[in-house]
């Protein structure tokens, strides 16, 4: 595989070898991938993918990097990241490329007195990432927005999907599901329209859910939530800190003593530290509701997706 990395290269000059990943997601964990590309042109992605099959080189794309957990190990293969963040509005709908980020949305729905996303102010990410894992807050899901996609898969190339194809569940999609299989390149939303006295009310409406957020969500190096909810009306939160979670800590990685599904990255922690913690805060809740939580974030091992043991 390794020998193949200079033909790659030579075709992609762009590329980057040795890309330490930590940099690249809100927990500052992982290793370094063998080779990196930013794709900012998503019609490039299957001539790229073609490419590296051919080489058998192993790849793995993200988006914004805020769901995931590398190995400290890094990456054998390359990575994809997708940059691409074309965006613009089109009546009451607003099309982004997936590299796009969910805060950039919402600043270009205000905008255009597009109202629909404001509920999602303070969501990481791209929207990629934001449709793939169905991202959602205070009773809004990018599923009620979805008009329709644009996405890759190896069987069909670059097709448009309708929202039914994505089979949409609690944070999760059957893209996310099937890890890797299908890749979002485009988004289109559908907002309503609003007055300028609604407008305002909104912008009033999203200033107070950031700063509903910023006195709930801990600073520092962190991935967000580490367990899905179980239920709409069960929050794992709650479940890990009537288990006494807060202040858990292996290595350089803690549970916060702000939030119990939270985990901060004190410095230098791996992938292996999260694991752990993961384990032992899940085994927690297990023994005492004997409720089996689900990660909400994704594990990269070296080679690949990594299901938490």
């Amino acid at each position: 595989m390794i020998h193949a990395y200079p033909e790659f290269i030579g075709k992609y000059p762009e590329t980057e070898k040795n890309k330490p990943l930590a940099p690249l997601t809100t927990l500052k964990i992982g290793g370094e991938a063998d080779i990196f590309l930013e794709l900012t042109d998503v019609k490039q992605l299957p001539e790229i993918l073609k490419t590296a099959d051919n080489l058998q080189v192993p790849v793995f794309i993200f988006g914004g990097g805020s769901n995931l957990v590398f190995s400290e190990d890094g990456f054998r293969g390359l990575i994809i990241q997708i940059k691409a963040n074309k965006i613009e509005v089109q009546g009451s709908e607003i099309i982004a490329e997936a590299g796009v980020l969910v805060s950039q949305m919402i600043q270009m729905s205000l905008k255009n007195n597009l109202s629909g996303m404001e509920n999602l102010t303070g969501l990481p990410g791209t929207i990629g990432g934001a449709v793939r894992g169905n991202a959602g807050a205070f009773g809004t899901e990018i599923k009620d927005l979805l008009k329709e996609a644009v996405i890759y898969s190896e069987s069909k190339g670059i097709h448009t999907v309708k929202p039914d194809y994505f089979n949409f569940g609690y944070r999760t999609s059957k893209i996310k599901a099937e890890k890797g299989r299908d890749i979002i390149l485009e988004v289109t939303l559908t907002l309503t329209p609003k007055s300028p006295e609604e407008l305002q009310q909104i912008k009033e409406k999203t200033a107070e859910i950031i700063k509903s957020r910023a006195g709930k969500q801990p600073a520092g190096k962190t991935s967000g939530s580490l367990f899905k909810n179980p239920g709409p009306e069960l929050a794992a939160g709650y479940l890990l800190d009537q288990c006494g979670c807060k202040g858990l800590q292996i290595g350089q990685v803690q549970v916060s003593a702000q939030h119990a599904n939270w985990i901060i990255n004190l410095g230098d922690a791996t992938q292996t530290d999260v694991i752990e913690l993961a384990k032992m805060m899940r085994e927690r809740v297990k023994d005492r509701f004997n409720i089996e939580l689900e990660p909400e974030v994704q594990f990269v091992s070296a080679s690949g997706y990594l299901e938490l043991p």
